[in-house]
């Protein structure tokens, strides 16, 4: 977990949820392509994703043949018979594609070393991009893609993000990379718009506080044991469908919570750290970070779902540190 007194991940945080900040992504990026790109994604993922037209995209989860999350993703409609997936994993991405694409008209290749990623997050992050882009971006929709130029070079910009708050992504040709990130520089200190540099903060205190999981918090848990049931087409054919049709009659096994720890202190909490309900163990850790909007050491667990209440008071690890069951959303 990041420490409480660290000023200037508290100030990085603030940036994001009062004004607006923006730094280069880490995830990897896969190019599905092919006449029958459409229907690999399809038979990939949980969600319908024949209800995504060319220029939209959509957060859903990737199963094993057991009816276990195994990825979660954002898929990118960018053309007839083109998408672009966005994954932290993207050569495990390829080789589970390869292994599931007999039979259709299709490629797969990890495109990360071609395609750059910058993200501009938080409430003021739509004057940002409208300083910096040709075209204003007002009428972009959550979750869709539209083309534009920034500083001479054309980009794809993406109303999305991993902060909870308003922001987009811009994706750009590789080799043009640095002139995008002369110009968010530029930009963010005429504006004081910084520019975040600490991991922790990007990656988990801040999507932490709003409930967004990463895979390895729900690896090995299904969609409704993450409260992802929402995003499952189980009219459609996906991996892992039968397997997760009889776990959802057999009723969930576990649940992806929230803990909110009550010590002040910092402490180091792992992922697996034990959880005890009344002394006899229930879960484990998945998450534990500081989060500097509430105040609070908080984080995601595996529970047993039987014990999974909110309100349940708990403890973590051989210090037995005392926390609370709640909900996933801290923010």
């Amino acid at each position: 977990m990041l420490f409480k007194e660290d000023e200037a991940a508290r100030a990085e945080a603030r940036a994001v949820r009062e004004n607006a900040a923006w730094y280069r992504w880490t995830h990897d990026l896969v190019e599905v392509k092919g006449p029958d790109a459409g229907r690999l994604v399809q038979h990939l993922f949980v969600s319908d994703m024949d209800k995504v037209p060319v220029g939209r995209s959509k957060y859903t989860t990737m199963l094993n043949e057991d009816g276990k999350i195994i990825d979660d993703v954002i898929v990118m409609h960018m053309g007839d018979d083109l998408y672009w997936v966005s994954t932290l994993y993207g050569p495990q991405f390829v080789a589970w594609a390869s292994e599931h694409d007999e039979g259709f008209d299709v490629t797969c290749k990890d495109i990360t070393k071609d395609i750059d990623m910058y993200a501009v997050q938080g409430p003021n992050s739509l004057a940002v991009m409208n300083d910096l882009a040709a075209e204003p971006v007002d009428d972009l929709k959550r979750f869709a893609i539209m083309n534009d130029s920034i500083a001479g070079v054309d980009v794809k910009i993406h109303r999305a993000g991993f902060t909870g708050e308003l922001g987009y992504e811009i994706y750009v040709p590789m080799e043009q990379s640095s002139a995008i990130e002369a110009a968010l520089t530029e930009t963010g200190e005429k504006t004081g718009v910084p520019e975040l540099q600490i991991l922790e903060v990007y990656v988990r205190s801040i999507p932490v506080e709003k409930g967004f999981a990463l895979r390895q918090d729900m690896y090995g848990l299904t969609p409704y044991e993450c409260d992802l049931g929402w995003s499952v087409a189980m009219d459609t054919d996906f991996v892992g469908k039968e397997a997760l049709q009889a776990a959802v009659e057999a009723g969930n096994d576990y649940k992806l919570v929230g803990l909110e720890f009550l010590n002040d202190s910092y402490e180091d909490i792992a992922q697996r750290e034990i959880v005890y309900r009344r002394g006899v163990p229930c879960g484990f850790v998945r998450a534990a970070i500081y989060g500097y909007t509430v105040d609070k050491n908080i984080g995601f667990a595996v529970i047993e779902a039987a014990k999974a209440i909110n309100g349940e008071e708990v403890t973590v690890g051989e210090n037995e540190s005392p926390a609370i069951i709640c909900d996933k959303v801290f923010v």
